[in-house]
């Protein structure tokens, strides 16, 4: 069975664009002609099979990155109005064109379809981000192939690839990475990380003490602030008082100090990690080998 046989979901939906840069999240059409839409269409139908088909679906909670085999979703994701509107109307959003000599940079492309039933709205949509080597640029030779010979294109021009990177089918966000579906969609609201006060609330916690307080809030990134706000949604440092903390971690081979009731974070990257691993219970002694690893997920197992 060859492509397109099998793939109909998006078939003549039009390709819409989101823009990045000073014109952030505005959306505008891609004008194209029949057949090309026919092939892009195609082309997000077979990039959804690819990312969701034969897989196991994993609710997502920011704290497990899924094999090859797996994807995400996140359950009652709020589609946004702009992008349910520019399904329903195509035809309603401008087209993507040339304005003060030069194109809007684009962040994601994505197709949708929209059916209803029982005065009901169901939403499809593939999105796909939009990566700077898919410019054509007119600063280049660009050399295309007709005829024998290869002629130079002096056209601006993008390029479209044939993954989808996220799906919203069903009320629910589907994807194999957070990291790419957040270059699309605002995913904020579904993925806890500490705020400025609670990573300033963190550092004068009555169970903690830091041999540097500053330079801890300093280096606080994005996982320092994903451990911060597991480690208080899970109460550890409420329900175990420092010593706990100190022998549970000795029983799994990490070495954590305890003053004046406190667990001290060290100012060292390294053991920062380690601690803050362990506290979110990302550390642990292997069972056979005895060693002592800090992942980078983990997934509850249902018993």
């Amino acid at each position: 069975m060859q492509r397109g046989d099998k793939y109909r979901m998006f078939e003549n939906c039009s390709i819409i664009i989101i823009a990045n840069g000073n014109h952030l999240d505005e959306l505008y059409r891609l004008e194209v002609d029949a057949d090309t839409q026919k092939e892009i269409c195609l082309s997000f139908d077979s990039a959804v099979d690819d990312l969701i088909s034969d897989k196991t679906k994993i609710s997502f909670d920011g704290s497990y990155k899924p094999h090859n085999d797996e994807f995400l979703a996140i359950e009652n994701f709020q589609l946004s109005d702009a992008i349910k509107d520019a399904i329903r109307d195509p035809l309603g959003v401008p087209a993507y064109k040339k304005e003060n000599g030069e194109f809007y940079e684009i962040k994601a492309i994505f197709v949708g379809k929209r059916t209803e039933t029982e005065d009901t709205e169901r939403f499809q949509v593939a999105f796909q981000r939009f990566r700077k080597e898919q410019y054509i640029t007119t600063s280049w030779v660009n050399l295309f192939f007709t005829k024998d010979t290869f002629r130079r294109e002096k056209n601006f021009g993008t390029s479209i690839s044939d993954t989808a990177d996220c799906y919203y089918t069903e009320g629910e966000l589907q994807f194999s990475s957070f990291y790419f579906a957040r270059q699309i969609l605002d995913l904020s609201e579904y993925y806890r990380s500490a705020t400025d006060q609670e990573v300033q609330a963190f550092t004068t916690s009555d169970k903690l003490s830091f041999e540097d307080t500053e330079a801890f809030k300093n280096t606080a990134n994005t996982w320092i602030r994903r451990k911060i706000a597991m480690i208080n949604d899970s109460d550890v440092l409420v329900n175990y008082k420092a010593s706990e903390i100190k022998k549970l971690a000795k029983d799994a081979g990490i070495t954590i100090e305890v003053e004046n009731k406190k667990v001290v974070i060290p100012n060292d990257k390294e053991q920062i990690k380690v601690i803050l691993g362990f506290l979110d219970e990302e550390a642990y002694k292997g069972p056979f080998s005895q060693n002592t690893f800090l992942a980078n997920s983990k997934r509850k197992i249902n018993k």
